[in-house]
């Protein structure tokens, strides 16, 4: 229980500096040793888009995001909403565009100028980037069932969808009104060599609480980063 209540009182003490009207904020934070790595505000939505700003902790704008819903749906129900990434402070870029009835990923290392490119078909990806919240919501009852469920997520940084698999997990801390999921490679092979996800949600809000994993923000030596998320919603 203290535990508890120190990080409700980190959390609630944190901020990057950020002012402005937020839907949602993120704290991204070292599992290791609890150090605050960024903070991400998700705006309002401006009619289908979505903008995710991403702070230092020193008040700098490190990145930025938008999402951009397609096929009529609002960006928060969206799971494949397309995505211009870029990192301010190496350059690096990651996109996910629709042209026609494909779908185009685009990268661009840090410290790079050329662009890698690959694209694929319309029925060749399930799930684009923060679509995944969708995604999950739209097959809520099967994942509390305990049915495992298989899907396609668009990489542009490998240049391809990957294969990935969400099935539920019992929670950490048995934190009452939270149903929590695991996500990690459908191919039980590669999985011996990469980290899952774990992702905790309120049961009755359906909404994304809590994170850990691989993140899609280098840290300032451009390198990946495993990181615990704790979402506050507006």
């Amino acid at each position: 229980m203290l535990s508890l209540l120190v990080a409700v009182a980190m959390n609630a003490a944190a901020h990057c500096g950020y002012d402005g009207e937020v839907r949602v904020t993120g704290l991204a934070r070292d599992p290791q040793n609890g150090e605050l790595a960024y903070c991400e505000y998700h705006l309002p939505a401006e009619n289908d888009r979505t903008r995710v700003l991403y702070y230092s902790p020193q008040g700098f704008r490190i990145a930025e995001k938008t999402l951009i819903a397609s096929g009529g749906d609002s960006p928060r129900n969206n799971s494949r909403p397309e995505v211009l990434q870029r990192d301010y402070r190496q350059g690096e870029q990651r996109q996910v565009r629709r042209r026609g009835n494909r779908w185009e990923m685009r990268y661009r290392a840090p410290g790079s100028t050329a662009w890698e490119t690959a694209a694929l078909g319309d029925g060749a990806i399930d799930v684009i980037d923060a679509g995944f919240d969708a995604f999950v919501r739209r097959h809520w009852d099967r994942l509390v069932s305990g049915q495992p469920l298989a899907f396609d997520f668009a990489s542009p940084l490998h240049g391809r969808a990957i294969e990935l698999r969400a099935r539920r997990a019992a929670c950490r801390d048995s934190q009452s009104g939270r149903l929590c999921f695991r996500v990690d490679l459908a191919q039980p092979l590669l999985r011996l060599f990469a980290g899952d996800l774990y992702l905790e949600y309120g049961a009755d809000s359906r909404r994304l609480l809590f994170f850990e994993g691989v993140v899609n923000l280098l840290d300032s030596r451009a390198e990946s980063q495993r990181l615990q998320i704790d979402y506050r919603y507006e």
